[in-house]
């Protein structure tokens, strides 16, 4: 997760690859790459993604301005603004995506973990749960400057959910850590392609 924190941190949008390379680090935006390019061209796109990692401007202010990008599936570059500013600055800002809370539908792994009759109202109530939730893991032994283990926790809650509301469980007779789990999460993480280099590194 450092890897993707610190490419993101040192790319700059120049050309169209450099927009590709972006888009292949956000696994539900790869399919809007040839979209966002076409509707808003590079010069959009380079603001938009300079704005996102403008430190001095609000939070809200840096994902607008990157969701105003034109296209077809307006919530997912709106999810994309704010998992980029997540990995922009972990130690600041937990991932936030429709998948780890919806306030449309209040809905999302988050849900999974709160107290009976507790509801999320706004974005604050979301944040203050995530740093909740960053607390209690610190108690467990996974203390950490930054929002990473929560953002593995509440991805891999939502992957296994998904796992078992739509009947795909690799194993139902067993238990524990499915390798299909793992890999989904590295994948909705958009971390398959910095695992790969890993690998290769240690090979």
């Amino acid at each position: 997760m450092q890897m993707k924190t610190d490419f993101l941190n040192s790319l700059e949008i120049r050309t169209e690859e450099d927009v590709k390379k972006l888009f292949d680090v956000i696994f539900y935006a790869k399919k809007h790459y040839d979209e966002i390019i076409g509707n808003n061209g590079i010069d959009k796109v380079k603001l938009a993604f300079k704005t996102l990692k403008n430190r001095d401007l609000p939070y809200d202010e840096r994902v607008k301005v990157f969701a105003s990008l034109k296209a077809s599936e307006p919530e997912d570059i709106e999810d994309m603004a704010r998992e980029i500013i997540h990995f922009l600055e972990p130690e600041k800002y937990p991932l936030w995506t429709r998948w780890l809370w919806n306030p449309k539908k209040n809905s999302g792994s988050i849900t999974y973990i709160l107290k009976d009759e507790v509801v999320l109202k706004n974005e604050k109530d979301y944040f203050d749960a995530v740093s909740e939730l960053r607390e209690v893991l610190s108690i467990f032994g996974l203390d950490s400057p930054n929002y990473y283990y929560s953002s593995i926790f509440l991805v891999y809650s939502y992957v296994r959910y998904v796992d078992y509301a739509t009947l795909l469980a690799v194993d139902r007779k067993g238990g524990g850590l499915y390798p299909s789990h793992l890999s989904t999460t590295a994948m909705v993480l958009g971390l398959k392609s910095f695992l790969r280099v890993i690998r290769l590194a240690n090979s």
